[in-house]
């Protein structure tokens, strides 16, 4: 199994290394986040969009990782999910879960295998982060998801990557879509990394 320094994850440069760090950090990644780290996103993205949408609604886990997103989303009463992430190590870990209909490597800010108007919601906990997927990668989002559905995120809040609060502001004056909520800055990892802050942040597609 291979510990990660998170602080060395959020400076890497490419796709590429990011996904191999990924695929390095499988095994042991749901002990050093949650037990560990007891990091809050997950459940938070979720609780988020707990009474705004169908119980039937069909949800992307975009950057599920091992799929803590996709638990925290069943046990929340949304038992229709797909599971997308750049390592499929993994997804391969996510898709032993027997929650997910369909497991596909995908890349934020890259183009998208879906159709468009494919989901009632997108979810992603830890992913819009430094050293991980772009702003650009919202322009695929908002075409995935239908209209009037969601779209939730964590995004950094202590060092805010550059370029996500202008594209924030771009989407909502093109119309694109509408910003619902941003929580209160909390601290993402109770057990660790004391000085990292978050919001979740949630959006309604147009």
């Amino acid at each position: 199994m291979a510990r990660i320094n998170l602080e060395d994850i959020y400076h890497i440069k490419t796709t590429d290394a990011l996904r191999v760090a990924y695929d390095n950090w499988a095994d042991d990644f749901d002990q050093q986040l949650d037990a560990e780290l007891g990091y809050q996103g997950w459940g938070l993205v979720v609780s988020s969009i707990a009474g705004r949408l169908p119980s039937d609604a069909l949800i992307l886990d975009a950057g599920a990782g091992t799929g803590a997103v996709g638990l925290a989303a069943r046990d929340a009463g949304f038992p229709t999910l797909d599971a997308m992430d750049l390592s499929l190590d993994m997804l391969e870990i996510a898709r032993e879960h027997g929650i997910y209909r369909d497991v596909r490597v995908g890349v934020l800010g890259e183009p998208l295998d879906y159709a468009t108007d494919s989901y009632d919601a997108v979810l992603s906990a830890g992913v819009f982060t430094p050293g991980h997927a772009p702003p650009e990668g919202f322009d695929e989002l908002i075409r995935i998801v239908k209209p009037g559905g969601a779209i939730c995120f964590t995004l950094r809040h202590d060092v805010t990557p550059p370029g996500f609060l202008e594209t924030f502001e771009r989407m909502k004056e093109e119309g694109l879509w509408k910003q619902v909520s941003v929580s209160e800055p909390f601290q993402g990892m109770p057990g660790g990394e004391p000085d990292v802050r978050h919001r979740v942040w949630l959006f309604l597609v147009v």
